[in-house]
């Protein structure tokens, strides 16, 4: 009984030890900068690093809910969200049905197709920044050719913020196109053989197998491309003039970095750290306390 209890603890212990380094890193690097953020969020900071915090309640709170800016932001960042990540989710999933395929070129493609998530993001930014410049760049000379009137995307209020998102997708939906490749080439084929031996139309092998056989996929995208979604802030930065034309493209993440290290507002950017992980984890919670039960996932 003795030599059972001493193995059993022995064991406990190199497993605890085989965890030490990742909750290390876990706690230095995650635990301690959201407790730290969150007492921040409590404090008001001065103009400049030298004058020193002080508690101020909920005073930060509500300044940053009554903030009419703090509305816009999250009414950006909530239209972006919900418009980039299920069409990157259906655009990844189509591209990889495509170059999944046994076919001449199919890894030449997927290369090119995934280009864009090497390169730096800097330099594709810029030139696309190009190519919505009006009267000289390539998309204005498209309208042209088609008898359209140019239009100036990026410093346009109504077009600035759709533009950042077709720019966004263009990356993400590669990005996404790889996982699902990953996710369909899982899929045993005797399910497709058996489908086809009864007959199933495409269609319906589409909608009763593969959809479902890769929703562990998709849910595992779903999440980081919610984180991806709501830091997103290189393209804004490149792109436009930091949240502009008028705070069109002021997405949370940029207005927390503005308030942060612009103003040096350390208290109020806080809230506004708290207020998204709190979202984000909201949200993490609906997707898994849902879509997970209806999840299948293959032995």
């Amino acid at each position: 009984m003795k030599k059972h209890i001493s193995l059993k603890t022995k064991q406990t212990i190199q497993g605890w030890l085989l965890l030490l380094p990742s909750l290390v890193f876990l706690t230095g690097f995650t635990v301690f900068p959201i407790i730290r953020t969150f007492i921040q969020s409590f404090m008001k900071t001065g103009n400049n690093a030298k004058i020193p915090s002080r508690f101020v309640g909920l005073q930060n709170y509500t300044a940053v809910f009554k903030d009419p800016v703090f509305s816009v932001v999250m009414k950006n960042t909530l239209k972006f969200s919900l418009i980039v990540i299920p069409l990157g989710l259906i655009i990844g999933f189509l591209l990889a049905c495509l170059v999944s395929k046994n076919m001449p070129g199919a890894g030449i493609a997927r290369v090119l197709i995934f280009y864009p998530n090497v390169a730096p993001v800097v330099g594709f930014a810029t030139i696309w920044t190009f190519l919505f410049t009006p009267n000289i760049g390539v998309v204005s000379q498209v309208m042209k050719s088609l008898s359209m009137r140019p239009v100036d995307f990026l410093n346009n209020p109504k077009t600035a913020l759709y533009a950042i998102m077709a720019v966004y997708l263009w990356r993400e939906a590669s990005y996404m196109m790889v996982f699902y490749i990953s996710g369909l080439q899982n899929i045993s084929q005797e399910y497709y053989e058996a489908a086809r031996l009864d007959g199933a139309s495409a269609w319906d092998i589409m909608r009763s197998i593969t959809l479902p056989l890769v929703m562990p996929t998709t849910l595992f995208l779903l999440t980081i491309t919610m984180a991806d979604a709501f830091k997103m802030v290189d393209l804004i930065m490149v792109m436009t003039t930091k949240g502009g034309p008028n705070n069109s493209t002021n997405l949370l993440m940029n207005h927390i970095y503005q308030t942060a290290f612009s103003y040096w507002d350390t208290g109020q950017a806080s809230v506004l750290t708290i207020c998204m992980l709190g979202f984000m984890m909201v949200v993490a919670l609906v997707q898994f306390t849902t879509m997970d039960k209806r999840t299948y996932y293959e032995n």
